[in-house]
């Protein structure tokens, strides 16, 4: 059946036009004919045939809605000339679709190939997927009794320019945070109890925000207490290198924590200060120094694309974190999300993709161990983690790979269910004295909402 369609009033396939023209999308028809496509933009005619077997690689409840955003980005890559790393693909996780034909009897390299053929896909991203895959062998299937907890702290020292979490700077809410740490500590309590009742077992602890370790001594410990003992993976951000000090190291270790986050984002020190970070490249080697005397497994994020940064000041701090030699580092790729203070700023940063390139190039004895993609992204790229052997992060795995359910507890968080061949989320709110407001019902509320999964899953 013949059937035309304005992209615009598509969101799939309007995001995959966003790709080539930001937010000023031209007029674009997309008609489709059985395997016939034809895209007309701007009064010229693109006309495709799709009958190839190779697409059988395609399911076909999904067929014709991924044929549809091929076509597109076939048209506009000969309309404009430009091609993308990741191809067609808009989503978040690339590496679902290479799972799905992994399921569907392929071969990993079969896999890296339908990836490149059918979903445009650059060569190097899909080898980047086929060692990811590698990387998460044994780390990310587990029994359906697991389930991640996650804990939010809406707080930090200062708003990054680039930030679009929920969090506030803690100074000017020092006692809504004592409040907040209260109110949080009981629904932690609840929900691990919940899970207790239920018989499921904590896979992996992530404390994130914001940045934790900005609460006090005495309120981090109270929330770590609300955890309780456990014998897991358990990781805390200790993302500001300015609020990290042997007190507060000592407490996290007390704790049973395993892994923490010390994230400069860059070690150019004008930088620095451009993006709203008040701490100095010397706080962050004197917090790494810390954690490290501990026996922490270490991350360190940097940040691609960040305000005037050459590729050479990437490189210098992409080497300068290697040479610690943490068992993590993160490379993010610049994303203006909404909610950030750069949202709207149309400066590009030219030399992101070289960035990137650089860090895949030079990882030495790191492995990409876990990839997603957000929306807004410099050059269309990714975020990426990379890892020594052995040291991968179950949680990031798990939870980027929706392998395993999440139960979150904060403002802003979102739990997560995944059973019965679907995921359900449930989000807490996101304003933190909306959030203290409406305690009670919520937590009851999201505790039912398990409850009701769990039930269903059981008949």
């Amino acid at each position: 059946m013949r059937e035309t369609l304005d992209i615009r009033s598509d969101t799939e396939l309007l995001d995959v036009a966003r790709l080539f023209y930001g937010d000023e999308v031209p007029m674009i028809d997309l008609t489709q004919d059985g395997s016939k496509f034809t895209v007309s933009i701007l009064g010229k005619d693109f006309a495709y045939v799709y009958d190839d077997p190779i697409y059988d690689a395609i399911p076909d409840a999904h067929k014709d809605g991924r044929l549809s955003k091929i076509a597109l980005y076939d048209a506009l890559k000969a309309c404009t000339g430009r091609e993308m790393p990741w191809g067609a693909l808009t989503g978040v996780r690339p590496s679902k679709l290479f799972y799905e034909n992994l399921r569907a009897g392929k071969t990993d390299t079969e896999a890296a190939e339908v990836m490149q053929s059918v979903y445009r896909v650059k060569q190097d991203r899909a080898l980047v997927l086929r060692r990811i895959v590698y990387s998460q062998r044994g780390k990310i299937d587990f029994p359906c009794d697991n389930i991640n907890l996650y804990v939010h702290i809406p707080y930090c020292t200062t708003r990054c320019t680039y930030c679009s979490f929920v969090s506030v700077p803690i100074e000017k809410y020092r006692s809504q945070s004592t409040e907040y740490v209260a109110l949080l500590s009981e629904e932690i309590k609840r929900s691990v109890e919940f899970l207790e009742q239920r018989g499921k077992n904590i896979l992996s602890v992530y404390v994130g925000g914001g940045t934790p370790t900005s609460l006090s001594a005495k309120e981090l410990d109270t929330v770590l207490s609300a955890i309780g003992n456990v014998s897991v993976e358990y990781t805390v951000e200790a993302g500001r290198p300015d609020t990290i000090d042997d007190e507060k190291a000592d407490i996290l270790k007390a704790h049973g924590v395993t892994r923490v986050c010390v994230n400069p984002q860059t070690l150019c020190k004008t930088t620095l200060e451009k993006i709203g970070r008040r701490h100095s490249v010397e706080d962050f080697y004197t917090a790494y120094e810390i954690m490290r005397r501990r026996g922490f497994d270490i991350n360190c994020d940097l940040i691609a694309g960040l305000a005037d940064e050459t590729a050479e000041d990437f490189a210098a701090s992409f080497e300068g974190i290697k040479a610690l030699a943490p068992q993590n580092i993160t490379v993010h790729s610049l994303s203006k999300k909404n909610g950030s203070a750069i949202r709207f700023d149309p400066s590009v940063n030219r030399a992101t993709e070289e960035m990137i390139e650089y860090a895949l190039n030079n990882i030495g004895e790191y492995r990409p161990y876990y990839l997603y993609r957000q929306k807004r992204q410099a050059g269309n790229l990714e975020n990426i983690g990379f890892s020594v052997k052995g040291k991968e992060c179950v949680n990031n795995i798990t939870t980027m790979e929706e392998t395993v359910g999440v139960m979150a507890c904060g403002a802003g968080a979102i739990s997560k269910f995944i059973g019965n061949g679907n995921i359900a989320r449930y989000a807490n709110l996101r304003d933190v004295p909306l959030y203290l407001n409406k305690f009670g019902e919520r937590v009851t509320a999201k505790l039912d909402f398990f409850d009701e999964q769990y039930d269903i899953e059981n008949k």
